[in-house]
């Protein structure tokens, strides 16, 4: 059984993250909704994209709604991550400073580590933009040193592969008296992300942080039958008949599945089911972060912590499950509440090695996350060395006021 969670029992090993929905909620809504099927569960975007996937209206009204939804608001140039920003709403404003808190704590654990490691992995299937916000932020304000390596490479172009997740700044320090690795961050978006594009050679992809392509336009008659659908499924009163009943009842010729399907396979991300890619190029992509995790788990000592993930990914899924048989690999799934305590308790039950982050006292949303069990508030030691800049010595100055 693996043991309490505890920061300053897993500071030194390999650290791998895996961030899911919940730890975006506010900034953008997760899969989740509030109307309930046949035995009386929760629906997802998943779970209803599996139903009617068949169905070529429904499936087209589903998507429309989960791009309004899910998607649009996570694109790139809708608030600046420099700062001065544009003024954020608060909910997305408080998602951004649980993100730079979090990421605070894990540049403060890096610092404990060896010098010769410092490094953490953050794999998050989601495809918004708030780990690039919060570091961005984080790093304007000067008050960390550490880097973030996006698996990009380049100037006014940058363009990605995973092999750059291995590079490495050392700061070698005034006349290189001392080499030592600045603590890393390597962010991996393992269901793709809205900043990804084809580059000009079909075979790469570059990273925009600016203005997004993918933005899709509805029509006032599409926008209305989206939200009427809208209304059904955030409606805990109503069930998956509720849907059959829209879904027969409504005029959905009035959308345009033609157009909005040519601009949302443009989008490279992984849909809520079992969908692939649909560019090779992505596609590809995806694979090297998979194998990227499998690797990392792979290794001695390693960690993996969860939050916000479903486990809903099948893929994903099987690859943790093989890597818990790396008998040095700890995981450590975050539950929202009892009700997912139970479920993820099942779900792993023939595994030791996975424990489970819960609170007693309340919901473990991400505040709380940050507050009780993410933070080192908690501990009085000091970190073993702290990752500074050598300061540069002031000139030597002639005596007498000669030339040297």
């Amino acid at each position: 059984m693996a043991s309490e969670f505890k920061l300053m029992d897993i500071y030194e090993q390999n650290l791998n993250f895996l961030i899911g929905a919940g730890a975006s909620y506010g900034f953008l809504p997760t899969l989740a909704l509030e109307v309930i099927d046949e035995a009386g569960n929760k629906c997802t975007f998943e779970t209803l994209a599996k139903k009617y996937e068949s169905e070529k209206q429904a499936i087209t009204l589903l998507f429309m709604l989960y791009y309004q939804e899910c998607i649009r608001d996570g694109l790139p140039n809708v608030f600046s991550s420099i700062p001065p920003h544009p003024k954020r709403p608060i909910n997305q404003e408080n998602v951004i400073n649980e993100y730079k808190r979090f990421l605070s704590t894990l540049v403060s654990m890096l610092d404990r580590q060896k010098p010769s490691e410092k490094r953490a992995n953050i794999f998050t299937t989601n495809y918004d933009n708030c780990l690039e916000t919060a570091s961005e932020e984080l790093l304007s304000e000067r008050n960390a040193l550490f880097v973030v390596n996006d698996g990009s490479v380049g100037f006014q172009t940058r363009t990605f592969h995973t092999r750059n997740f291995n590079h490495r700044v050392v700061n070698k320090g005034v006349f290189e008296r001392h080499d030592t690795l600045l603590p890393q961050i390597n962010l991996l978006h393992a269901h793709g992300s809205v900043h990804w594009e084809k580059a000009q050679k079909d075979s790469e992809i570059k990273l925009n942080y600016g203005q997004s392509n993918y933005r899709i336009h509805f029509e006032q008659k599409e926008l209305d039958i989206i939200n009427a659908f809208k209304d059904i499924l955030y409606d805990k009163n109503k069930t998956i008949l509720d849907i059959d009943r829209f879904l027969s009842s409504e005029d959905l010729s009035k959308l345009k599945p033609k157009e909005f399907w040519e601009k949302y396979e443009s989008i490279p991300i992984v849909n809520p089911t079992k969908w692939k890619f649909h560019e090779t190029v992505f596609e590809e992509a995806y694979y090297q972060i998979l194998r990227h995790l499998s690797y990392e788990l792979e290794r001695p000592n390693s960690v993996l912590i969860t939050f916000g993930f479903s486990f809903a990914d099948e893929h994903i899924l099987s690859l943790i499950l093989r890597s818990l048989s790396n008998p040095s690999l700890t995981m450590y799934i975050s539950c929202f509440d009892n009700a997912e305590l139970n479920l993820m308790q099942d779900k792993f039950k023939d595994y030791p090695n996975v424990g489970y982050i819960c609170s007693d006292e309340s919901l473990l949303n991400f505040t709380n996350f940050n507050d009780t069990k993410f933070t080192l508030n908690n501990y009085k030691h000091k970190p073993k060395q702290q990752n500074t800049v050598e300061p540069i010595p002031p000139p030597v100055l002639p005596l007498n006021g000669g030339e040297l």
